[in-house]
């Protein structure tokens, strides 16, 4: 894994942080999504490794810059909880989990 890049996993995907914003998305159901503000050189490189090559980072759907944010920060937060915490924390949050995931 390249330096400066954390990968924070969820139960439908794999979303990249770039130093500390994030940058793209990898889903299980191929809805993979990226951002669509330009940040570097090396922030695009990494997005690319992140995807296995340029053509296939290309496919994903560009997204805003704050949908990216918005759900970045949701799933990193949602990743530090434990197991039981999260299915209760699902269980009172449906509705919101079913409108972000179409980010």
């Amino acid at each position: 894994m390249t330096k400066n890049v954390t990968h924070i996993t969820w139960d439908n995907g794999i979303m990249l942080k770039s130093y500390d914003t994030f940058v793209a998305m990898r889903r299980c159901d191929g809805n993979h999504k990226v951002t669509s503000k330009f940040h570097s050189k090396t922030t695009t490189r990494q997005i690319n490794e992140f995807f296995g090559g340029a053509e296939e980072a290309a496919k994903a759907e560009k997204v805003p810059q704050s949908d990216m944010d918005t759900f970045g920060k949701f799933i990193e937060e949602y990743s530090k909880l434990s197991k039981d915490e999260q299915i209760h924390y699902e269980a009172n949050t449906q509705k919101f989990l079913r409108r972000v995931s179409n980010v």
